[in-house]
Parts: structure tokens; sequence; C-alpha cells
């Protein structure tokens, strides 16, 4: 029996049938691997999203990290200042009220009352250079308009000469501390008078 024997045409053929078929098979997406594309690519536009939506935190954080740091080194003597205040209307009142008795008196006040006023009224004015140069301020508020944010009202006057609200008197000196009130003025402040009746 002679075996079946193929041409090599025949064989040729047969060969390039099969490689156009495997090749068909290839480049023709299937429609489970064409789903598999497409979750794959959704997932990993979810993630690039994700980390780009992180990146953007990290960065708001790392701002917000900053800007509390900023904060803190510079009120970071906030109290200290606070505490400083009594002592500095304690020489404030020291100086009004000898000053007041030294007008008062037709005597000449004995030198060691006159270096002592002195050495008050220089401790005074270190401090006050001190607090500024730790950047607290008193405030001006004589002749302003009343602000709940910066003074307390302890009284009101009536006053036609002025519009209402308007600070005429202060009790007690307000400061700030690099713009933030650090202690509240004490004020008297005009009210209208039409409004009183």
């Amino acid at each position: 029996m002679k075996g079946i024997k193929m041409s090599k045409k025949e064989s040729q053929k047969q060969n390039e049938e099969k490689k156009q078929d495997a090749s068909a098979s290839v480049n023709a997406p299937a429609p489970v691997a064409q789903e598999q594309v497409e979750a794959l690519t959704k997932e990993v536009l979810h993630w690039k999203d994700l980390a780009l939506r992180t990146a953007a935190e990290m960065e708001n954080l790392r701002k917000r990290c900053q800007i509390d740091m900023q904060n803190t080194a510079k009120y970071a003597n906030k109290d200290f200042a606070k505490d400083m205040l009594p002592v500095v209307d304690n020489l404030e009142n020291a100086l009004k009220h000898t000053r007041v008795e030294m007008g008062k008196s037709t005597e000449a006040l004995p030198p060691f009352l006159t270096s002592l006023y002195q050495g008050v009224e220089m401790t005074h004015k270190q401090l006050l250079s001190a607090l500024e140069k730790h950047k607290v301020t008193k405030m001006q508020d004589v002749g302003q308009i009343f602000n709940p944010d910066k003074h307390q009202v302890i009284q009101q006057v009536e006053d036609p000469s002025k519009p209402a609200g308007t600070i005429i008197e202060e009790m007690q000196t307000g400061y700030e501390l690099d713009g933030r009130v650090l202690r509240e003025a004490m004020v008297i402040v005009t009210k209208d008078a039409a409004a009183s009746v």
C-alpha cells in the first residue's frame, strides 16, 4: 500500500491555510478579552484618579501644616505677653497718680522721689519697647467707632457732637499681638440721644 503523499504544492497550500486561520483567530478580538481590557482600563483610570486626589490632599495638608507652624511660632508668646499687660497697667497707674500728686504739691520733691519716678518711667518705657519688639502693640481707640471684636463697652454717654458708638474715653488700654486682639479695650462710647428717650 502506498502511503498518501502530498505534493509540495499541496503541503505548502495546507500550511498557508493553517497560518491564515491562526493569524485570523489572533487578530480577531474575542468578546471576553475586549471586556477584560475595558474593565482593566476603567480600573487603571480609577487608581490614577485616586492617586491624583491623594497627591492633592497631601499637598493641601502640607500647606495647612506649614501655616499652623507659622501661626504657632508667631503667637507662641501670647500667654506671656498677656500676663505682662497688668504689669504695664500698674506702672502706668503709678506714673499717672504720681504726676497728679506732683501737680498738687507746691513744694519741690525730694531728689530720691524724683529719681524713683524717673526709674519707674524708664522701666515702663523699656517694658513697652520689649513688648513692641515682639509685636505687642497698644490699640489707639479714642475717636474710633466701637468694634465688638476689639472693645468692651463699660459705659455709654450722650454726646450730640459725635455719632453714636464713638469711643470718647479708654478706661483700660487694649493690646494686639501681630494684628490679633490680645486684650480688648474697656471703653466709654457715645449713644444716640434720641434712642434714650
